[in-house]
């Protein structure tokens, strides 16, 4: 993990390319350069973590290029995967909203770049520029939204399947309980 120069990585990108970006859409460009310049700019290598379960969540990131997956810890010790994070996503905006630790850790799946944005900044963005946070806050909502719709599109299949699964084992016990009894 390394910081990279605001100013080149958004000449290299370009404004169109950030306005392209779910979470960015819709701001003027003085406002998406001053998240990168009073943020950090960071390269990921593959499999590099930028964050992990427990720890204070006084910042969050919006991922610029690459893909970045959230994993939920299991009871078991393992890791079962949460989200998947594309180019224009936030990571962590909830549980820093919610005041909350980190519930998860967050991996970049290829090699990534996210700016990291803290909660001095964001609040300082509201006091600042009022109708610049309220776009980009209406802008993390509606990834959210998706985010939460996501989730339970998931749950409803999960139950699905498992509905399913309870029907064929139900079927299987009433045939054997309904087989004859052979005679002795």
């Amino acid at each position: 993990m390394r910081e990279i120069d605001a100013r080149e990585y958004w000449q290299e990108q370009g404004p169109a390319y950030f306005h392209e970006l779910s979470t960015f859409g819709a701001l003027p460009d003085d406002v998406i350069m001053r998240l990168l310049l009073d943020g950090r700019v960071i390269h990921l290598d593959a499999g590099e973590m930028i964050y992990d379960a427990g720890e204070r969540s006084d910042t969050f990131y919006i991922v610029l290029s690459g893909r970045m997956n959230t994993f939920m810890p299991r009871p078991d010790g393992g890791w079962a995967i949460a989200r998947c994070h594309e180019p224009g996503e936030d990571m962590g905006f909830v549980p820093m909203i919610a005041l909350r630790e980190r519930p998860a850790r967050t991996t970049a799946e290829v090699d990534s770049v996210v700016v990291e944005i803290t909660c001095e900044q964001f609040h300082q963005l509201h006091d600042d520029q009022p109708e610049a946070f309220g776009v980009i806050l209406l802008n993390l909502t509606r990834g959210m939204a998706r985010a939460v719709i996501g989730m339970a599109s998931v749950l409803a299949e999960k139950d699905n399947q498992l509905h399913r699964a309870y029907m064929v084992d139900l079927e299987s016990r009433q045939k054997v309980s309904a087989a004859p009894v052979p005679k002795r």
